[in-house]
């Protein structure tokens, strides 16, 4: 069989390339699609094995309780942990870190010996997942040492962000020259779900031990990618979630060190995890049971242990699948001198790649090139990932990102990289045609028919935008909700409002809104039905559900 008859078949596992055989799905690392065999376990669990585990003695429920169990072994041997009551279940990877996280902030309040130092060191690049749980810690704690000064032996903590350069590339030497005996814990991804790179975490949690401190985790971008091992790895805790690698949404796991679990408290309480309750004292299961409170999702765990066996079946398949097609994207990109891709320089990456747009020394949006990607069913996401700080560091709005699974093929992405170039030059052409400076921006819609039409129109309109000075693009006038950053305020001096975006499409349509708001006087604004306005102009059908309820917050200003 040759490769292309191999790489078909594969993709027949997934049903949704059946249903939706015009969709080019690049989006794998906001969600992996389900193979048939994880579908048909939840559906057959969902018919013949639906009971209650741990709780029930008659046959259905023990027979669920060994299956469920047996997953916990399944995913044990996946990761090589030591041992199955090493591993938890959670709702996905931000459950169970939130979970280590309030345990550990608990045994730093304790002054518990596993918590040495007072700082978190957190790489910037890191999804805010594995952030948001560090600095709710770090408050925590704080507040408690600030109200009960006298207790000196609570910390005052601190968080400690190491940063790539300017260009996304990490030079480790400044990570491991950061580790000290300050620092407690170090929080940070297997891989950027942002860049893609894949950090040494062998050499990381190496350096930690070294001052005693612990390596949490994040490990979910790798496991549908790489071969894990967490006792190799030697991180004390590693987390994760089914749906990035071929499972069902709403479960995920954590994996820690019989120190670090047995350490732990509960992070919630209630049936399943107590060995014994009254109404003066209460006893609580060993780990991992004393951190699953409450019904799990039984079928989800039942699902996740078929994406487990599918990807260890096809892992070697995978890889090599997904290694050819990223070389091939990044052949193609190459080509085209108005992508800057970021982070080419971190060498060990897995299939993923952020990109931002430059013309003759200006940006082009993100968004706008989304636009022509979106209308052509090439489904892949722009923003900033949940990588808010990376994005600021930067100093970039945000990124387009690709990310490649092996159920992709070399048509996608050629399919991507045309449209691509199609959406680049629409935008780099749309500056060279003038707009008709002695008609409204409204009248220019009569009688346009069709998307790329209209859509040409509204670029051209964000020409005539009154602009926003950048000295103004401060949080008083930025319009919040909105798909990207806009800023808009009423000018005194010019009796007009004034705004600005990054996008020539957003900045188009605010052109269009503040050519009628500024024609009419502050009582007429309140009235005015603006979005009505757009759609009678042919406009609104045209945008996104999304663009449309940014477009209804700068509405709300006008018409404040």
């Amino acid at each position: 069989m040759d490769l292309s008859a191999i790489m078909q078949e594969f993709r027949q596992e997934f049903p949704f390339f059946k249903s939706y055989p015009e969709c080019i799905y690049l989006d794998s690392a906001a969600t992996t699609h389900k193979p048939q065999c994880v579908i048909d376990t939840i559906a057959q669990a969902q018919a013949q094995s639906n009971a209650n585990v741990h709780r029930s003695s008659y046959q259905l429920a023990a027979d669920v309780t060994r299956q469920y169990e047996a997953i916990r072994s399944r995913l044990a041997h996946f990761i090589n942990a030591p041992d199955s009551q090493n591993i938890f279940w959670a709702k996905g990877a931000t459950e169970a870190l939130n979970l280590i996280a309030y345990g550990l902030g608990e045994l730093c309040l304790a002054n518990h010996p596993l918590w040495q130092g007072n700082e978190i060191i957190i790489l910037t690049s890191e999804h805010h997942a594995n952030i948001l749980p560090w600095q709710q810690l770090i408050q925590r704690v704080n507040q408690i040492r600030s109200a009960y000064s006298q207790n000196e032996h609570i910390k005052m903590l601190r968080v400690t962000p190491v940063s790539p350069d300017k260009n996304g590339d990490y030079q480790y030497d400044e990570l491991y020259n950061a580790i000290s005996d300050d620092t407690a814990i170090i929080a940070i991804a297997h891989v950027s779900n942002a860049l893609g790179c894949i950090h040494p975490i062998e050499n990381i949690s190496a350096k930690a031990h070294q001052y005693n401190a612990l390596c949490i985790v994040d490990g979910t971008q790798a496991l549908a990618h790489l071969n894990v091992d967490v006792q190799a790895l030697g991180c004390d805790a590693y987390v994760g979630s089914s749906h990035k690698m071929f499972g069902p949404t709403g479960v995920g796991f954590g994996y820690g060190t019989d120190v670090l679990l047995d350490a732990l408290p509960p992070y919630q309480v209630g049936g399943e995890m107590i060995e014994h309750v009254s109404f003066t004292s209460s006893r609580f299961q060993s780990y991992p049971h004393k951190f699953e409170a409450g019904t799990p999702n039984i079928h989800g765990v039942l699902g996740l242990g078929a994406a487990i066996n599918f990807v260890d079946k096809h892992l070697a398949y995978i890889q090599r699948t997904e290694e050819n097609l990223f070389t091939y994207l990044l052949t193609q990109l190459s080509q085209i001198k108005q992508v800057r891709l970021l982070g080419q320089g971190n060498l060990h990456k897995i299939s993923l790649c952020s990109m931002v747009f430059v013309h003759n020394g200006d940006s082009l949006s993100h968004y706008d090139v989304l636009r022509w990607l979106d209308e052509a069913n090439i489904a892949l996401r722009v923003g900033h990932h949940c990588a808010m700080p990376l994005m600021q560091h930067l100093e970039v709005d945000g990124t387009l990102r690709v990310s490649i699974s092996a159920y992709n093929c070399v048509a996608d992405i050629d399919m991507f990289i045309d449209v691509l170039k199609s959406a680049i030059d629409q935008l780099i052409g749309s500056h060279d045609i003038l707009i008709n400076d002695s008609l409204s921006l409204a009248s220019q819609f009569n009688g346009l028919q069709g998307y790329e039409n209209i859509f040409r129109q509204i670029m051209l309109s964000s020409k005539a935008l009154p602009v926003l000075d950048a000295s103004k693009h401060i949080d008083a006038y930025h319009v919040a909700g909105c798909e990207v950053d806009v800023w808009l305020m009423y000018t005194p001096h010019n009796n007009a409002f004034e705004a600005f975006a990054n996008s020539k499409i957003i900045r188009g349509l605010l052109a269009i809104l503040l050519e009628k708001a500024n024609s009419l006087t502050a009582k007429e604004r309140r009235i005015f039905d603006f979005s009505g306005y757009l759609t009678a102009l042919g406009i609104t059908h045209h945008l996104s559900q999304s663009r449309v309820n940014g477009l209804d917050r700068v509405i709300a200003k006008l018409s404040a």
